[in-house]
């Protein structure tokens, strides 16, 4: 049977081996479980494990440095230097709770976090959000951001069955003349609207990000993601079970009104 207080101990130790990767324990408060999206598997032995499965994916991740369940590694996305420093804790000596709960200690500090099974990332720059999207998707992770303040109340209707519906949607509102799939789940919609300064080159010739989500807390977590980017500006309607990202906010106003959705909006900074 695990016990919270010799799992503390361990962290404890590690904490004096590790250094700056520290584990803080949290006294006699009771843990912040692990959030039920966090996929169970994949599970790994070492950090090693994670990397190799980076390498797999085709993100070779140079080590950097090493620590007790820990290392840290450099990778190349998008023509950009990422480090991601890894973290795997023994599920013999961790429930996932616990594992949870040191993830959530990093949350909690501002860090967005890659996590599944028995592991966990930080990506490092935390502030480009897209760097840690690609990091979970090859390694079958999701993406967990900082619990920065919620959204606005958001409608639970309309809902729509795929992207394509919600692109359709979109069509008829006139902002959605082709389409890009990125995934089942997810669209690039073009349009002839007038391009937008704050629209960076990975939006060229599109204007909307269509994505469909398994459940409110899907859909907050990559909101919250969005929010958390320190680079560029959002502007996200969304309603029920789908966000639609911008860079043209006059646009994005717009369709909430015709699509019952809601507006948020976001600066880098603030």
């Amino acid at each position: 049977m695990k016990r919270t207080v010799s799992a503390l101990a361990a962290l404890l130790a590690l904490t004096a081996l590790t250094g700056c990767d520290r584990f803080e324990p949290r006294g006699g408060k009771s843990l912040d479980p692990m959030p039920a999206d966090v996929p169970v598997t994949p599970q790994y032995t070492s950090p090693d494990e994670v990397v190799a499965a980076l390498e797999r994916a085709g993100i070779p991740c140079e080590v950097l440095r090493r620590r007790t369940g820990a290392l840290d590694c450099e990778a190349q996305i998008s023509g950009a230097t990422v480090e991601n420093r890894i973290q795997v804790l023994n599920p013999e000596e961790f429930s996932r709770d616990e594992v949870g709960d040191s993830i959530a200690a990093w949350r909690n500090s501002g860090t967005t976090v890659v996590a599944a099974g028995n592991w966990f990332i930080r990506v490092l720059p935390n502030g480009t959000p897209a760097h840690s999207i690609k990091i979970a998707e090859a390694v079958g992770a999701v993406v967990l951001p900082p619990p920065l303040p919620p959204p606005p109340d958001i409608p639970s209707t309309p809902a729509h069955r795929s992207a394509d519906a919600l692109a359709d949607a979109l069509h008829k509102a006139g902002s959605c003349t082709d389409r890009e799939r990125r995934s089942a789940r997810e669209l690039l919609c073009g349009s002839r609207t007038a391009e937008s300064k704050t629209c960076d080159t990975s939006w060229a010739d599109h204007h909307a990000l269509l994505l469909l989500h398994d459940n409110a807390a899907a859909r907050d977590d990559h909101i919250r993601l969005l929010l958390s980017n320190d680079h560029t500006p959002a502007a996200v309607v969304t309603a029920a079970n789908w966000t639609i990202q911008f860079c043209d906010p006059a646009t994005a106003r717009a369709t909430a009104d015709t699509l019952g959705g809601v507006l948020i909006t976001h600066e880098p900074g603030t």
